[in-house]
């Protein structure tokens, strides 16, 4: 089922699913039940995780702050050794990008020692991570041991402060990190903000039954912000290891057209995430989760039929 509320499912129950279907995703990526690479099998499996995490955030105020940061903790933690796969991943996938779009810029040079030293920090990465440190079984353990607990953790009350008080949060540590990266866009500023904007678009897509149209467009927009400022991290993190370890990477006059074309790229990723920013988060918090709130009531009322659990359509 998907990512997402069922009329026909109160709140708990419906927590519960989606928070274990992204778990068995987990576990089907990385027990090799979906036949394909590993480093698709390492996107897919991040993917899920931030999922799992965007829904505690979610639910963070009923749950109560030990059981969130435990929760929080052991999925942030067991991830980790994949983020350093697909870090390493990416940065081959970001020259590429930025290569095909300056191609005008870099036709007459060749970018195939950069690329060539990259790649060779992939395979070495994926040797150690996924061979040498078996990180595939200790991810899918963690996560069987989560799955087991969810039941415990995920008891919430079919109301709209059950999600709504978490949401609002979310929102507003979002709108806070935009507007602090908009003032002082260093690199730090600029990875929070796109942290906090993932998890708003996650929350968003759990929500989206309450009003398709609207919610589909409020997550496509959140996952727009989200995609330009990973774009821009990714161009961040490649300069940096350009500039920490020149040795490796070609003569000294490409490496300098390539970090001139990565603050060029930057600018333009930033602008744009900045200006669709200032759109998104024109509403405060609270206005912000007003509507959401309304939009709730109208679909619970509409969605669930007549029955005598009255908890079932508790509104507030």
């Amino acid at each position: 089922m998907a990512f997402q509320l069922q009329p026909e499912q109160s709140l708990r129950k419906s927590v519960r699913r989606i928070v274990r279907k992204q778990m068995d995703a987990v576990l089907e990526e990385l027990n090799g039940e979906h036949k394909g690479p590993r480093d698709e099998a390492v996107h897919k499996a991040r993917k899920s995780l931030k999922k799992i995490r965007a829904v505690l955030r979610l639910v963070r105020p009923v749950i109560g702050g030990k059981q969130y940061r435990q929760e929080n903790t052991c999925f942030r933690d067991s991830g980790r050794p994949l983020t350093e796969v697909r870090d390493a991943r990416i940065l081959v996938e970001t020259l590429d990008k930025l290569a095909q779009h300056f191609q005008e810029h870099l036709a007459r040079r060749s970018l195939d020692g950069v690329r060539k030293a990259l790649q060779e920090n992939l395979r070495a990465v994926r040797k150690r991570v996924l061979d040498e440190q078996n990180a595939f079984v200790t991810v899918g353990e963690t996560v069987r041991q989560a799955r087991e607990r969810v039941k415990g953790w995920a008891d919430v009350p079919d109301r709209w402060s059950s999600v709504g008080k978490g949401l609002k949060d979310v929102y507003r540590q979002a709108r806070a990190a935009f507007t602090e990266a908009a003032a002082d866009p260093t690199v730090e500023n600029l990875h929070e903000w796109r942290k906090q904007a993932k998890y708003l678009r996650y929350q968003l897509e759990v929500l989206r039954p309450l009003w398709p149209e609207r919610m589909e467009e409020l997550a496509t927009e959140a996952d727009r912000m989200g995609d330009l400022l990973g774009d821009d991290h990714d161009l961040a993190v490649l300069r940096q290891m350009l500039a920490d370890d020149s040795g490796s990477f070609g003569d000294d006059s490409d490496r300098e057209t390539l970090l001139a074309l990565i603050d060029r790229r930057r600018a333009e990723l930033e602008q744009e995430a900045v200006l669709l920013g200032t759109r998104f988060f024109q509403d405060r918090p609270k206005e912000f989760v007003r509507r959401l709130k309304g939009y709730w009531k109208t679909w619970r009322v509409q969605s669930v039929p007549e029955q005598p659990d009255a908890t079932r359509l508790a509104p507030a």
